[in-house]
């Protein structure tokens, strides 16, 4: 039996862009609960490092009260001076240091830093074992640094590191997969057998083929119709942006065959609107029907027509006339009811489908310039201003 338990382990999963965070093991693995983006920002002592963008804001005096100063109206010495002061900005990542590029860790002193924040913010008990999931780049020696690190600083009981390929697997339920990676610049690709990952091939990952990849061939392709490459980022980022498989049909009317299956079925018609009877089953002008001036003729319902017409004499004799009349009123609420559930069906399909993603030919994306609310913050501005 294990001496830790499944809501006492600490997860981190770092990444080029976001690292993954979670204390505990939930019942069904789902994602993690945190998310932090793998930047710092370097502090005014050289070697440490903030988690967030320090602002230095400008702050003048206030006047003093009653118009008080010097007899000859100069401003005093605390009416002249400006004092130095600092805000977070938590939203900016101007001059930001990203210390893991394509699955290596570039710059160990900022990737360092950028640990200690994250368990700092979650604050584990002093007895928390840690479990780091690490990309298949990392060599053994830097599987050693980091476990000299993580003992030396935090003093934890028990550390460990797992392969995040073998994660994916074992999260799945499966012994045998081929686990596909995609990160920002680079995408693993893992083979794993019986839980054991084929290591040959396994040091390189495959470059420029991740989310910057996507991210510049939306550029090039959306570019010249006037959008910039934040803009193009911010589109792979929301949910409007979908990778269609092979062979799937685009929005848009189709060529071939009818495009509204109820104007084929009751005109003949390809469509809806003009110009849109050219096929062979619309060559008439009168509609196929059924209904008053179609093809088919008006529709008759007979048990409408002989609706409150009785045959008396044949009830008399029969007998029978209190389970007639108790038949009667069925069928009359059923109708009813039919009438009522018609209508509501026919208000349904008077409302707007909601289409799918895919299949939509026009859609919104509300794009936020954070360069100019960078700038904006630059110059001082209050949020009424802005």
């Amino acid at each position: 039996m294990p001496p830790f338990k499944d809501e006492q382990i600490l997860l981190i999963a770092p990444g080029s862009q976001t690292t993954l965070a979670q204390l505990g093991l939930p019942e069904s693995f789902t994602p993690a609960r945190l998310r932090f983006r793998s930047r710092m920002f370097p502090a005014d002592k050289a070697g440490e490092y903030e988690p967030n963008k320090v602002r230095r804001k400008q702050q003048k005096h206030a006047s003093l009260a009653n118009g008080a100063g010097t007899q000859d109206g100069a401003p005093t010495a605390g009416e002249s001076d400006n004092e130095a002061a600092y805000e977070e900005d938590p939203i900016s990542e101007d001059g930001a240091v990203w210390p893991i590029e394509g699955g290596r860790v570039t710059d160990w002193p900022c990737f360092f830093a950028l640990i200690e924040h994250i368990y700092m913010s979650i604050n584990p008990s002093f007895h928390t074992p840690i479990l780091l999931l690490t990309p298949p780049v990392w060599t053994p020696r830097e599987h050693e640094k980091i476990t000299q690190f993580f003992f030396e600083k935090f003093k934890t009981p028990a550390f460990g590191l797992m392969d995040s390929a073998m994660a994916t697997a074992w999260a799945y339920g499966l012994h045998t997969a081929t686990v596909v990676d995609m990160g920002l610049a680079k995408t693993d690709v893992t083979a794993i057998s019986e839980f054991i990952a084929h290591d040959v091939g396994r040091a390189t990952a495959v470059p420029d083929c991740g989310g910057e990849a996507l991210t510049q061939r939306l550029f090039e392709l959306l570019g010249p119709q006037g959008l910039t490459r934040d803009m193009c980022e911010q589109l792979k980022r929301n949910p409007i942006c979908e990778v269609l498989p092979l062979g799937a049909s685009l929005p848009g009317p189709e060529k071939d065959g009818a495009f509204n299956p109820a104007s084929a079925a009751s005109t003949g018609a390809n469509g809806s609107g003009p110009d849109q009877r050219t096929s062979a089953g619309a060559l008439g002008d009168a509609p196929r029907g059924p209904g008053p001036d179609t093809e088919v003729g008006e529709e008759t319902n007979e048990d409408e027509d002989n609706e409150g017409i009785l045959d008396v004499a044949s009830i008399v004799t029969s007998g029978k006339m209190s389970e007639y009349l108790a038949k009667k009123e069925r069928e009359k609420a059923e109708r009813a009811a039919a009438k009522k559930k018609g209508g509501d069906a026919a208000a349904a399909a008077a409302r707007p489908a909601r289409l799918p993603n895919s299949r939509r030919e026009r859609n919104t994306l509300v794009y936020e310039d954070h360069a100019l609310l960078d700038a904006l913050k630059n110059m001082n501005m209050n949020g009424e201003k802005m």
